[in-house]
């Protein structure tokens, strides 16, 4: 395709997730990014796939048919390490040459699927080589991950405008904890972790379990008014008490001091004979960002693994790909400069593209039950979006709620004494996806 065409497609294609409109609607794109193999540059074009059913996908150097195979061919020939955007996922992938009975096998599928390929080959003159691209890590999403979790929560006309209402009032003065609350420490130990318990159930520690609740603020800020509020709001919502631990922040701790700190509670929890399935992980922003990073580092541990998480509003992609960031600047709370200021700060050098620090990137094969959430007016969407794509193709039970016109982190206004809609459907839908996965 034309230089100019092609970027225009990119363009549209990272603005709409993966879709695009004029002659190539409703066709099975991704984006393929590699290394010049002389010049070293980066170069980006839109390629048709296919899944090969092993986790990996296809793509076919036709150039239209030309008589010779296309730049970016010769590039991974190479430099075989290539980036690939499917719209739900953006990754490193391994590219390999398929050869003989393999490479002719999938390219008859190809030609099944779509009578074109044929037709480029015999125009070519040439035999159209077939590339598998091999996620370094995971596995690509499938073409339905998105629509088998997804589900999105519609919401009226004016709650857009009462979240945001909610949210500035308690930004200007914190509600008191309910009467019920009971501050009394659950288990006497966190290890070494400060923070709060609150407990809105009359249920122990032993007979119900724990729902650890790491509280959002950029990596670098802390709530204290509000936040044994929004844990007292969890506990209700999960049936046991709960633990508003105090992480460390950035940027006097960068990473992965915060993560260690989620990991040491979890530790101390079963230490003291919580089971770990009892255990529910719950954050936003960038606590869910901790919550993600923590179940890949107990995994990678061999540390039994909570129960079910819960992420609202995560960062999963600190590389900050995704397509929302930009689509959605000037919609949200929060814009493209601030979610680029605190990734540098709790980085501090660290890789933006690996895990656990970066959640996307990981194996996130043998993951607990998800519960994931954003808003549809978020630069975070496509990050909540593509890592429950991910997910679920990795076979993890992930459940993806979209709130419609909700900025970022907008279940805060739960901690309203009269919550606006939203906020009170999240916790219904919070409390009865709990009550299902882990009661």
């Amino acid at each position: 395709m034309p230089h100019d065409f092609n970027q225009q497609i990119i363009q549209e294609f990272r603005a709409r997730g993966g879709k695009v409109g004029g002659p190539f609607e409703g066709a099975r794109l991704l984006l393929l990014t590699t290394t010049g193999a002389r010049s070293g540059a980066r170069h980006t074009v839109p390629l048709g796939y296919l899944h090969d059913g092993a986790g990996r996908v296809l793509v076919i150097a036709s150039a239209g048919g030309a008589p010779r195979h296309p730049a970016w061919y010769h590039n991974l020939r190479a430099h075989p390490r290539v980036t690939v955007e499917t719209g739900a996922h953006t990754g490193e992938a391994e590219a390999t040459v398929l050869e003989g009975e393999e490479r002719d096998r999938f390219f008859a599928r190809a030609v099944e699927a779509d009578r074109g390929w044929a037709d480029y080959e015999a125009r070519s003159g040439r035999v159209l080589p077939v590339v598998a691209l091999t996620p370094v890590s995971g596995a690509f999403p499938g073409p339905d991950a998105i629509d088998a979790v997804e589900t999105l929560v519609p919401a009226g006309p004016d709650d857009h405008a009462a979240v945001m209402n909610e949210i500035r009032a308690l930004m200007s003065q914190a509600p008191p904890l309910p009467a019920g609350a009971d501050p009394a420490p659950a288990l006497p130990r966190t290890g070494g972790v400060p923070g709060r318990w609150v407990n809105a159930t009359e249920r122990s520690a032993g007979e119900a379990g724990v729902l650890l609740y790491v509280h959002g603020g950029g990596f670098e800020q802390t709530q204290p008014e509000l936040e044994p509020l929004m844990a007292y709001r969890l506990s209700q919502a999960a049936g046991r008490p709960a633990f508003n631990m105090d992480q460390r922040l950035a940027p006097a701790h960068p990473y992965p001091a915060a993560l260690d700190d989620v990991v040491a509670v979890h530790r101390s929890l079963l230490d003291q004979g919580v089971p770990a399935g009892r255990v529910i992980l719950s954050g936003e922003s960038s606590g869910a960002t901790l919550v993600l990073s923590a179940l890949l580092a107990l995994k990678q541990a061999g540390v039994p693994l909570p129960g079910a998480a819960v992420a609202v509003s995560p960062l999963t992609d600190l590389t900050l790909s995704s397509p929302s960031l930009d689509a959605n600047d000037g919609r949200d709370v929060v814009g493209r400069p601030v979610v680029e200021h605190i990734t540098t700060q709790y980085l501090a050098g660290a890789a933006a593209d690996r895990a656990p620090q970066s959640p996307l990137h990981g194996d996130l094969r043998g993951l607990p039950p998800l519960l994931l959430v954003a808003g549809t007016r978020e630069v975070l969407l496509d990050d909540a979006r593509r890592f429950a794509a991910a997910a679920s193709s990795a076979g993890v039970d992930v459940t993806l709620d979209l709130y419609e016109d909700m900025p970022h982190a907008f279940h805060t206004a739960v901690m309203s004494e009269d919550p606006p809609p939203p906020a009170a459907t999240f916790l219904r839908r919070l409390a009865g996806w709990i009550g299902g996965t882990a009661p």
